[in-house]
């Protein structure tokens, strides 16, 4: 029976369609490199999410035959290590893209409307309330109101499955959608040439790219000082993308009004990240593609890519394919 080790437990669905089709599943009890080194050694075949699959776990792997990547990024898999070794990596592509895009639609509304403000001083503040007298009047005695969506300008880096989801949602809200993405010919909204030329239009800017050394470090001081200082950001895709450092002092300067973050560099967050005491600014875990329809569509998906490669089919979405060419040869 050939084993598949889960460096982090997947959806049941997942687990039981490999259990269904003779593999033993087993969840590693650990993501450090030396309990993956030792888990590895007999598996067939590791599906994995956040965690890192650095080269001497990929090396520990005596009978590795494919890595699946329970989701879409794979800047924490060694790829060139693993081809090397003639091991297949496999993603899945564009099962969470909703759940990203609604949840860059739900950032953009907490930020434009004021609801983190808004919440907090209502705790802070419940005691004055009754003298008040109405919370629209405590609304604008604090300045709670708020923006709408409707007519502001979406500028989306990045217009893959997710992009393309997030541009139809804005749309709905009467949004206008422009967006920057250098691998495609046709878009459905403006594309800008230029990154430069398209931070200063945006009222929101959301990134939705892979992390590469092209996108590393892509959004510094420098971008954003050319930003409206009402401009607010969303980063669902990767820490590293947007300089952290430089969004805090942006946030604390008011350069741009607000931000909304789910990934950073490193991850999880160092306790002395600035993020932690910039202004305005929602940071969550991580979450934005983790709805249980999405993690069911995920575990689903990468465990469908090994069953596909043990039976000699080729996985819907394998990312270094010559593997696949030098077996047939």
């Amino acid at each position: 029976m050939k084993k598949v080790l889960l460096s982090e437990k997947i959806d049941d669905k997942g687990i039981q369609l490999l259990k269904d089709n003779g593999f033993d599943v087993q969840v590693s009890v650990g993501t450090d490199v030396e309990t993956m080194k030792k888990e590895i050694k007999d598996a067939y075949a590791v599906i994995m999410r956040s965690s890192e699959l650095p080269a001497e776990v990929i090396d520990a792997g005596e009978n590795l035959k494919i890595i699946s990547r329970n989701g879409t990024g794979i800047n924490n898999v060694d790829v060139d290590e693993a081809t090397k070794k003639n091991i297949l990596v496999a993603k899945v592509n564009g099962a969470n893209a909703f759940a990203v895009a609604e949840y860059v639609m739900t950032t953009m509304l907490m930020l434009s409307r004021k609801v983190l403000a808004s919440n907090k001083l209502i705790h802070e503040k419940k005691d004055e309330l009754a003298e008040i007298g109405s919370l629209p009047g405590f609304s604008t005695q604090f300045n709670l109101n708020g923006n709408e969506l409707r007519g502001k300008t979406l500028a989306i880096l990045g217009l893959g499955k997710i992009g393309r989801e997030l541009v139809k949602l804005a749309q709905a809200f009467g949004m206008n959608v422009v967006g920057y993405d250098p691998y495609l010919k046709e878009s459905p909204v403006k594309l800008y040439k230029n990154l430069k030329d398209i931070y200063p239009v945006a009222d929101f800017l959301s990134i939705n790219m892979p992390l590469t050394p092209e996108t590393k470090n892509m959004i510094t001081a420098d971008e954003l000082a050319t930003m409206k200082d009402s401009a607010f950001i969303i980063n669902s895709a990767r820490g590293g993308i947007i300089n952290e450092n430089d969004l805090a002092a942006a946030l604390n300067a008011g350069t741009i009004a607000g931000a909304a973050v789910d990934s950073f560099n490193p991850e999880p967050p160092a306790p002395d990240n600035p993020l932690f005491t910039s202004k305005n600014t929602i940071l969550t875990s991580h979450m934005a593609g983790t709805t249980v329809e999405a993690n069911q569509a995920l575990g689903l998906g990468a465990a469908q890519a090994i069953i596909d490669f043990s039976n000699g089919k080729v996985p819907e979405f394998p990312v270094n394919q010559e593997i696949l060419a030098s077996e047939n040869k």
